[in-house]
């Protein structure tokens, strides 16, 4: 005899029989016996109702789901590419910093002012505030002289930035 594999037993009633136990095991209940019975709804109406196979059961109408309910017509207007929030959100961005790059622009030069450049804006408010008191006179009198002074001036330059100045009258 082989060992690979168990003995076969012929297939009688007595192998294919439910287990049964020994003893009862269905719990008894007893309930007492005083007071009257109520009951919840004996008119209720029994539907039929399709099961998850397809196939009609009765039950109360009480305990049937909700009969489904046609579903509403979908709405079919054309929706916007972008969420117009979102467009308001970006072009809020793009406004900022449009204007931040704007107000940049506009005080760049500012930074590049030196020395030289307060210099010449104190002199052109000096002149801009002293040229009426100059135009009008100022209340004082001017002598004028007759005769002519011609001066000569005759300015060298040569290499490397050297310059000579001769000045005569």
């Amino acid at each position: 005899m082989s060992t690979d594999r168990a003995p076969e037993t012929p297939r009688t009633d007595a192998a294919v029989q439910p287990y049964r136990p020994a003893h009862d095991i269905t719990p008894h209940y007893q309930m007492p016996l005083t007071g009257t019975v109520q009951l919840h709804d004996e008119n209720d109406r029994i539907v039929w109702v399709p099961d998850a196979y397809g196939r009609m059961i009765p039950m109360p109408r009480s305990t049937a789901p909700a009969p489904m309910q046609p579903m509403p017509p979908r709405d079919l207007t054309p929706q916007p590419l972008l969420d117009p929030r979102a467009q308001m959100v970006a072009a809020g961005g793009v406004l900022a910093a449009g204007t931040g790059w704007g107000i940049g622009q506009a005080l760049a030069p500012l930074a590049g002012i030196g020395a030289g450049g307060l210099m010449w804006i104190a002199i052109a408010l000096v002149g801009w505030k002293l040229a009426p008191a100059l135009m009008s006179g100022g209340g004082r009198t001017v002598e004028r002289h007759t005769h002519e002074h011609h001066t000569h001036v005759t300015n060298t330059t040569r290499g490397f930035g050297r310059s000579t100045t001769n000045v005569n009258h």
